[in-house]
């Protein structure tokens, strides 16, 4: 689903930055860690740049992303500065076919870091260096698909037509990436049935088993912009790629619902009642699964 919202190459584009960001937890890294993994199926190689200090191999593991060092490296750097010469370095020397850099706003420049904080005001500091790293980065880049991990914060304007969310580390940013992905948490999924379209339950007593993932492309240089697509994902690591499909087909027209709880399937005579019994014909059915996935590709928006 997300391929098919991203434009003609079908995944995150190399040679290219592209920025993922959202509010806290809400899955930013983990769409980074799907990435990974789909890279490393074709041998891909990644580097991940864990500024945040929060790698957890058993999660990237549950995930389905190898941690053999061949194939996923994890560097820690301690401030900015460094971070961004160890990118630069990495894209003109180890080319790796993907970078992670997780996040923007965990990267202090040395000024802070020595500096006594009362003595100083560093109010953009990060924001001009970022600018210029952005610049090394965009300039060193000739294999590899960049991708940085962004937090919204408050925004500080006040009015009636104030932005209320803003984005550390600078304009810079916007202007040089060619995709800015977000990334929100939508209906818990839980362990007492899944409810309505998009599995939600809110059965007081029901367990949480996972989350929906909700993606939009805000800015798109290499496809149409504003594509949106849903991920299903579960705590315990799995995505259901089918569910993500189901959901496009059924945004863009492919699948009808003409009532609630009934579906029309092209190629199938009547309908379908219940999305657990739609997804599940397309999972026995591999011709029509086939034919809705191309046509999912076909009517891009």
């Amino acid at each position: 689903a997300l391929d098919a919202v991203l434009g003609p190459y079908e995944g995150i584009p190399r040679k290219r930055a592209t920025v993922v960001y959202g509010e806290p937890s809400s899955g930013k890294t983990l769409l980074a860690q799907l990435i990974i993994q789909a890279s490393q199926k074709n041998g891909g190689r990644t580097l991940f740049f864990d500024v945040e200090r929060t790698y957890d191999p058993r999660w990237f593991a549950l995930t389905g992303v190898d941690l053999n060092p061949n194939l996923l490296k994890i560097v820690q750097p301690s401030n900015l500065e460094q971070t961004f010469d160890m990118i630069t370095d990495a894209l003109e020397n180890l080319q790796p076919d993907i970078l992670v850099v997780d996040s923007i706003v965990a990267m202090v420049p040395k000024a802070v870091l020595k500096a006594n904080m009362e003595d100083q005001d560093f109010r953009g500091v990060s924001a001009r260096k970022m600018t210029e790293g952005i610049k090394a980065i965009t300039q060193t880049n000739v294999k590899t698909a960049v991708i940085l991990i962004n937090q919204l914060r408050s925004s500080m304007q006040s009015g009636p037509y104030a932005n209320p969310e803003s984005l550390p580390g600078g304009k810079a940013l916007k202007y040089h990436a060619s995709l800015f992905i977000r990334c929100r948490r939508g209906k818990w999924l839980t362990d007492a049935g899944e409810g309505g379209d998009l599995g939600d339950v809110d059965e007081k007593d029901a367990t949480r088993t996972g989350a929906l993932l909700r993606i939009r492309v805000e800015k798109n240089k290499v496809g149409p912009p504003w594509g949106e697509c849903d991920i299903k994902y579960y705590f315990d690591g799995r995505v259901d790629q089918l569910s993500s499909i189901v959901h496009l087909a059924l945004m863009r027209g492919i699948i009808k619902q003409p009532s609630a709880g009934y579906f029309e399937v092209p190629g199938v005579e009547g309908k379908v009642h219940g999305r657990e019994n739609l997804e599940q014909q397309l999972r026995d059915d591999d011709k029509l699964r086939e034919k809705i996935v191309k046509e999912v590709k076909r009517d891009r928006v």
